[in-house]
């Protein structure tokens, strides 16, 4: 794996040179419509010889595009990717007009939709397992997928995922509280106290980042293109965000089947460490699956995003967990 990690300091010249290249030839667009005039859009790569294939669920305010070095090495490794961007997300449908606005009328639509992808993507190659990763949001959602439909899935991976989000100096129960207000009163679709529209000038040292290059390589790409320019959170999202939070500990632990590979950042300042650990415990006792938790040092939230030497381990255990599970 040391030999197989892009290094940080030549990190964009072989993307661009090498990793783009390589995956230009492989990439293929898929459209799903989800319901009248809403299609979720998908991006999908073959490997040779795939022994598995890979969902990717992203983050809060990604895109596709923000996973090209996770992508190579799936495929490089013979695993097939599908990725869908979610609602609200990149080139997939919209519910507000606004590109800077995160909203969601229900959280169910992510996960409805992420599993429309995931059905896709097994019927494209139905001998082979599937597996999810999800990170953040995209971790929550995916959790939540897994409770829906367990008997789709061969394994998941979760880093850093949102079974919480964290939210600044506001406790957890006021924001919501006035997130649910605030909705009650009409303004869903409104930001949240505090959110604004896209200005360009987020810092890599405010950044969930620990890898200044990663940063600066999708920064740019962000910057070129309005429809990767997500920057908050509306209320109505919050309030979405509480109800999945809600639904993933109460009730949709109890229905995963899947074995688990968590990761969890060690300053993770965007979702509750707490409730990551809470949720594992919880899917743990129930004996029905293994679930490994993994504390990684030295990160910030994205762990993918992360120095060289973070990356060599943290790869080396997700190839290995999804090789295990091929295995069996």
């Amino acid at each position: 794996m040391e030999d197989f990690i892009i290094k940080e300091e030549t990190f964009t010249q072989f993307m661009e040179d090498t990793v783009e290249p390589f995956l230009a030839g492989r990439r293929k667009e898929l459209r799903i419509t989800r319901e009248a005039d809403k299609e979720l859009y998908c991006v999908c790569y073959d490997a040779d010889e795939p022994k598995g294939t890979v969902v990717i669920s992203h983050g809060f305010t990604e895109t596709a595009e923000k996973y090209p070095e996770p992508i190579y090495y799936f495929v490089k490794h013979g695993y097939n990717v599908c990725q869908p961007e979610h609602c609200g997300h990149g080139r997939s449908y919209r519910l507000v007009e606004d590109l800077s606005l995160v909203y969601v009328d229900r959280y169910e639509r992510y996960v409805t939709d992420l599993l429309a992808a995931a059905e896709a993507a097994k019927q494209a190659h139905p001998q082979l397992p599937l597996f999810l990763f999800g990170h953040s949001m995209g971790g929550g959602i995916a959790a939540a997928a897994l409770s829906r439909q367990p008997e789709l899935f061969t394994g998941a991976v979760l880093s850093s995922p949102m079974i919480q989000p964290l939210t600044g100096t506001t406790p957890w129960p006021v924001a919501k509280f006035l997130a649910k207000l605030l909705c009650c009163m009409g303004k869903a679709k409104q930001y949240v106290p505090g959110g604004h529209a896209f200005d360009g000038k987020e810092r890599f040292e405010d950044s969930a980042s620990t890898s200044r290059e990663r940063f600066a390589y999708y920064q740019k790409k962000r910057n070129a293109e309005p429809l990767f320019q997500m920057n908050a959170a509306s209320c109505g999202w919050l309030n979405e965000t509480a109800r999945l939070n809600r639904y993933l500990m109460s009730t949709g632990w109890k229905h995963i089947q899947t074995p688990l590979l968590i990761f969890q950042a060690q300053d993770d300042t965007f979702v509750s460490s707490a409730a990551q650990d809470r949720f594992a415990e919880k899917v743990k006792a129930a004996g029905k699956v293994s679930v490994e938790k993994i504390r990684v040092d030295g990160t910030k939230h994205e762990i993918f995003n992360s120095d060289d030497k973070v990356l060599q381990n943290y790869w080396r255990e997700i190839l290995t967990f999804l090789g295990k599970e091929v295995s069996l």
